[in-house]
């Protein structure tokens, strides 16, 4: 359970792409301005994959992963860096 002011809880949901409306179900209580949510609830603003995460898990899946490109490039090969550009790429394109 997070103790929060409901602006927290409105700004996290503006980040995260969602409404305060859709994460409702998630407040267990509030005394004025202050809130108790449960962020284990289906309901709770969890980030969304971004259009990098989305590739690295895809190439993942079929066996390229992050350690196994920078094994075989004897350095460390990026890829994380790649996928947060991907990610900033996504958001300005409204994907992810």
């Amino acid at each position: 359970m997070i103790r929060c002011r409901i602006g927290h809880l409105e700004s996290r949901c503006r980040e995260r792409g969602y409404t305060l409306e859709q994460v409702q179900p998630c407040i267990v209580s509030q005394d004025g301005d202050t809130i108790t949510v449960d962020e284990t609830h289906p309901a709770y603003p969890r980030a969304k994959p971004g259009l990098g995460d989305m590739v690295k898990a895809g190439l993942s899946a079929v066996g390229i992963t992050e350690e196994r490109v920078s094994k075989a490039i004897g350095r460390p090969c990026g890829c994380s860096k790649r996928a947060e550009q991907l990610n900033a790429i996504g958001r300005k394109l409204g994907i992810g």
